[in-house]
Parts: C-alpha cells; structure tokens; sequence
C-alpha cells in the first residue's frame, strides 16, 4: 500500500517531539509538510525534516491524504471539520475541544464524511496498558484508585497557555478517564471536589456498580509522575503502571493504526466519537466541581 501523506497542523512543543518524529520516521506515513499560525514556527520545523511549510491550512488540505493536529483547544475544531469536510482522515489532540459543542463539531463533521479519525490517547497504544483493559473485561471489580499526578504545570514547555488557565481535568482528565472507563464501563454518576490548577478528586459510579476514585494533579512536586489504575474485586486485583509503557512502541503503533483507519474510514476505540464521550464527562466532572 502507498505511504500515507500526512500534513501536521500545528508547530509548538507537542508537534516538534511527537508528531513531526513519528509520522517521519513511517513507513506508514510521511510527513507531508507543516503548516502554523506561526510561519516562523512552521518553516523552522518544516526544514528540520526536509519538507515544505503551507503559507495557508487549505494549501496543506490540498496536498496532503491525512491531517495530523497539534493545536490549542480552542482551535481545532475549525480545522478538524475543515479536514473532515475536504476528506482528509484526522489525528486528533486531547481535548477535542474547550466544550462539548465544540466536540460535537467534529464528532459529527466525522460522521458525516466518512473519514476515519483517531485521538492521540497515547497510553491506550501502549501493549502493558491494553494487556490491563483485556484483563479488566475477564474480571468482576467493586471498585477502583486511579491517578494523573506530575509537575507539568511547575514549569517546562507545557506550564503555560490553557492547560494553565483551565487546569488538569481538561488538560489531563481525557487520559485518565478513559482508562477508568475502558476498564469499568460507563459512568452514570460524577462528585468532585478541589482546584483543577492544584488539585481535584473525583469520584465516579459505574453501569457496573463499581465506584471509582480519581486523583487529578499537574501542580504536585512529583518525579516521576505517575499514570496508574488499580482494580479491586472480591478475587483478585489488578493494576496497571500506564507511565512503564514504552513511548517509542506506543508511538510506532499509533501511526501503523492511523494508517489504516485513514485508508478504511473504519471505526477506532480513539477516535472522534469517543472523544466527544470524553468531553462529555470532562464537562461533568467539572459542573460537579463548580456545583
């Protein structure tokens, strides 16, 4: 099959380490140019791997097979449905959105053109964690500890614009969440209770009838940081180290996986649609914050 064009939407941290890198390296994919509403910031990345920088985002759309986004919140709605709309199958960043109608933007723009998308849940393409979700559905739970704590907002390239402003339930909560809820099932009742800038308890009751505890926290004094699940039942428990997982093999396995959900349109368990899921109970969790 022919490599997969792709062209990244977005120049700043997340795009120069991840992004750019692992849709290079292929062979899947290739990366297929840059575009930025920074031109100085695309031209920079765009010459560090030897491929053209778009002056405009439809210029890219017109050039590419695929769209991989690398932007703020705020932004990637319009760009999504733009890529949807032209046929360009979608890498998506966490949140989809800042809200759930902007979520459901690009849910439905997916739907309704028939391209395959996959959000950048990147612990769910990791083998240790996926091992845990198989050996969660052959077990019976009563309940659940699970945690996101780093010092991401302390300082460094991430402390800084909206994850500083709106805080780790919507920076972080996506990643968390789904693994709870991949492994537990659906949630029917949220509490919460703190500051997303500092932190933030969550708990959660399950279809199941399992209650979950979630710890949220990107202003901790913590090295590592830690990304764990731990299920609890009357048999046996079991829990997962979701940070041990190893990047480089999450990484190759993500862009093999979006490769082929471009070419098919098909289905993925991270695609837009459970994004919008998410976003939903992100946007939960944080009216029981605010109630």
């Amino acid at each position: 099959m022919s490599t997969l064009r792709v062209g990244l939407a977005g120049a700043g941290p997340w795009a120069r380490g991840v992004h750019a890198p692992m849709l290079a390296a292929g062979p899947e994919t290739e990366l297929a140019g840059v575009w930025s509403r920074t031109p100085e910031h695309a031209a920079e990345l765009a010459a560090a791997h030897g491929v053209p920088a778009f002056a405009s985002y439809d210029e890219m759309l017109a050039a590419v097979d695929a769209v991989a986004l690398a932007v703020v919140p705020a932004a990637q709605p319009d760009l999504a449905v733009a890529a949807a709309d032209a046929g360009k199958a979608l890498l998506l960043e966490k949140p989809l959105a800042l809200d759930v109608a902007g979520a459901a933007r690009i849910a439905g723009a997916v739907a309704a053109n028939g391209v395959g998308s996959v959000m950048l849940l990147t612990y769910r393409f990791a083998d240790v964690v996926r091992d845990f979700l198989a050996d969660a559905q052959r077990g019976t739970w009563h309940g659940a500890r699970a945690c996101f704590l780093s010092g991401a907002f302390l300082g460094g390239a991430f402390a800084g614009g909206w994850r500083l402003e709106l805080g780790a339930v919507l920076d972080v909560g996506p990643h968390i969440l789904d693994l709870v809820e991949a492994a537990l099932g659906p949630v029917t009742e949220v509490r919460a209770q703190g500051d997303p800038q500092e932190w933030v308890a969550i708990q959660l009751l399950h279809a199941s009838g399992a209650r979950s505890e979630v710890t949220l926290s990107c202003a901790s004094a913590i090295e590592p940081s830690r990304t764990e699940v731990e299920l609890y039942g009357r048999e046996r428990s079991i829990a997962v180290d979701a940070r041990a997982a190893a990047r480089a093999e999450s990484f190759a396995r993500l862009r093999a996986e979006f490769a082929e959900v471009a070419r098919t349109g098909e289905p993925h368990p991270c695609d837009a649609a459970r994004g919008l899921e998410l976003q939903r109970l992100v946007d939960r969790v944080e009216r029981a914050l605010a109630s």
